[in-house]
């Protein structure tokens, strides 16, 4: 993720701003920033003459800093799910959105948060790579001697489903997931250990993918979003396949000068037409349900909530992961450093 940030007002510097501004916090530059930008943002600022400045990137440690210092100057952040779900009443305000909660999936809405987007863990190939013997199964993933090849994945925080692809891979069902074998999980990886390249960044992994520096990867369907618009389309999605499915939530930072102004404008960013718009120019799941399904034959593919994909979905349990983070946190950084 960038560390610059970007604003949507040219020339302002982010700053604790007046009565009429906002501060949003994002990941930096790229289409998903850019996405919440033109689908909520500048709607928003042309509705209510509120100035909206982008700062970033999201950090639960930074903000934590803010609130106990009670100099905060965050007023919507965008985080994952899980870090909602930990600090809802210290680090965060609580959010009613029993108005409009009936838009999202079951269980994704929580006191604290509101889902902004979805995300599905893609198992992606390279077809020039596999021809007519591509794979068919989350398991292949793991198999170096049938699908011989370099894979990839994300070597940060594992809890965008890493661990989760890796167990059902191995064939622990998907209502049987929770708590997470975490062992278990790392000696499936040891298979491929030798294949497998930890990716620094999220554009690190897709640069390694467009470069042909990678024959499979599972990758996030956002950044699977930006690959193939970016012109690498002889990556292919293995269709058919469980897939472990986690979502980022807009939050109200503790001591926010704004919080009514905040909490309206996550209120407007989870409408029908907010949502569709954000999830067409970001390639991520519309967190509303009930919003249009992408348009873009790519936005298509990797729509895990698209109708073709009801029995494939495995949602993060982000109270399992709200209360285990650390430890697992822990025990992934150990293991990709050993």
């Amino acid at each position: 993720m960038a560390l610059l940030s970007s604003l949507l007002v040219s020339g302002c510097a982010v700053s604790e701003g007046g009565a009429d501004s906002l501060v949003f916090v994002s990941y930096g530059q790229g289409a998903y920033q850019a996405g919440q930008r033109s689908a909520w943002l500048d709607p928003y600022q042309q509705r209510t003459g509120t100035t909206i400045t982008i700062d970033g990137p999201s950090s639960t440690a930074k903000l934590k800093a803010m609130v106990e210092a009670r100099k905060v100057t965050w007023d919507v952040v965008d985080t994952d799910a899980s870090v909602a779900a930990a600090n809802c009443g210290t680090l965060l305000e609580p959010i009613d959105s029993s108005a409009y909660a009936d838009r999202f999936p079951a269980g994704s809405v929580s006191r604290c948060g509101v889902p902004a987007a979805l995300f599905g863990m893609m198992f992606m190939y390279d077809a020039r790579k596999y021809g007519n013997h591509p794979p068919t199964r989350l398991a292949d993933f793991f198999d170096p001697r049938a699908f011989p090849g370099r894979r990839v994945v994300y070597g940060g925080d594992p809890s965008v489903g890493t661990l989760e692809a890796a167990l059902l891979a191995d064939g622990v069902p998907a209502d049987r997931l929770y708590p997470l074998d975490v062992p278990r999980a790392l000696s499936v990886y040891d298979r491929i250990r030798p294949q497998l390249t930890l990716a620094s960044t999220y554009g690190d992994q897709q640069q390694r993918m467009a470069g042909g520096q990678a024959d499979l990867a599972l990758i996030v369907s956002a950044r699977a979003y930006s690959l193939l618009k970016s012109g690498a389309t002889g990556w292919k999605v293995v269709p058919g396949i469980p897939t472990p499915v986690t979502w980022d939530v807009l939050v109200v930072p503790r001591g926010s000068r704004r919080p009514d102004a905040a909490r309206d404008l996550i209120r407007f960013a989870s409408g029908q037409e907010q949502a569709a718009a954000f999830a067409d120019a970001a390639g991520v799941g519309p967190a509303n349900a009930t919003a249009p399904r992408p348009s873009s034959p790519y936005g298509r593919e990797l729509d895990i909530w698209g109708d073709d994909r009801k029995g494939q979905r495995v949602l993060s349990n982000v109270n399992w992961w709200a209360a285990n983070r650390e430890r697992v946190v822990r025990a992934w950084s150990d293991w990709t450093t050993g």
